[in-house]
């Protein structure tokens, strides 16, 4: 069944903002969260979400059994296959905000993704994809203005770029619409940039994607289902601590799982609660 929900039409949804992978308000990366009890119109999804104007709101509806529901996220321009921090913030919701208990399993385009409420933080475990080595160097460091390596992720579509220090990442500054523009060879719907970590955490990192509609997102769960197990791989660990270095910046704790899966964990804050009317 597929709610006929246009302009005016005087339904209201309950919708959340949610700043995720941070514990205190104003931190991290803010996702909508729109409570639905089933499909509504396509034309609405794009609709919302750019009057959200954040980098994804996540629409969650119930599904056929207990804990279990429907998961789409959209930017102001796309839907998009994975969302690591729109997806915490949506079980975020449902464990604080509306009294869910137990796992929650979501049904989204990424497959299923299963979701626990651990020790105050949201627990999510997602597909991973270790990124082969692509020889594109020399033009992702004309574009970003550093020298890198870079590889590729087939399953999210991501290019990994590895300079060499946590000040050449703080102080990355580049065109993006000539990121945007360029032809890698490969399809390509974001730019994850990441140097080595130090003392308090394994790795920093940077995500761009002009191609989805956001020059910059300030933390991003699935650019750590690459970075991830890339960086177990480098430092032969598999238990990670990530900070995303945007102005809001965000942490992350990662577990790598057997069978190309990984846990991502973090906190979140809910910052607004209200209602959209149709």
């Amino acid at each position: 069944m597929t709610y006929n929900l246009l302009e005016g039409s005087g339904w209201m949804l309950k919708i959340y903002q949610v700043d995720s992978f941070t514990a205190v308000p104003f931190g991290g990366n803010p996702a909508g969260v729109c409570l639905l009890d089933e499909e509504i119109d396509e034309r609405l999804y794009p609709r919302i979400a750019s009057e959200m104007n954040l980098s994804e709101t996540a629409f969650v509806r119930p599904g056929d059994e207990k804990n279990t529901y429907g998961l789409r996220w959209f930017t102001p321009k796309v839907e998009v296959k994975m969302c690591g921090h729109a997806t915490l913030a949506t079980a975020w919701i449902h464990f604080t905000e509306l009294g869910v208990k137990g796992e929650i399993s979501y049904e989204t385009l990424s497959g299923k993704l299963g979701v626990r409420y651990v020790d105050g933080k949201i627990e999510m475990n997602f597909p991973s994809d270790n990124p082969y080595r692509v020889r594109i160097d020399e033009m992702l460091g004309r574009i970003t203005g550093v020298e890198g390596e870079c590889y590729y992720s087939s399953l999210t579509e991501k290019l990994l770029y590895i300079i060499s220090s946590k000040s050449k990442l703080e102080n990355l500054s580049f065109d993006f619409s000539l990121l945007e523009t360029c032809d890698f060879g490969y399809t390509v719907k974001g730019l994850i940039v990441s140097s080595p970590g130090d003392e308090k955490f394994d790795f920093y990192s940077r995500y761009f994607a002009p191609w989805v509609g956001i020059d910059e997102d300030p933390v991003t769960g699935s650019a750590h289902t690459v970075l991830g197990p890339f960086w177990s791989e480098k430092l032969g660990r598999k238990n990670l601590r990530a900070c995303q270095l945007s102005s809001r910046r965000g942490e992350l704790d990662l577990e790598l799982l057997p069978n190309s899966r990984i846990l991502i964990l973090g906190k979140a804050v809910t910052v607004i609660r209200g209602t959209i009317s149709i």
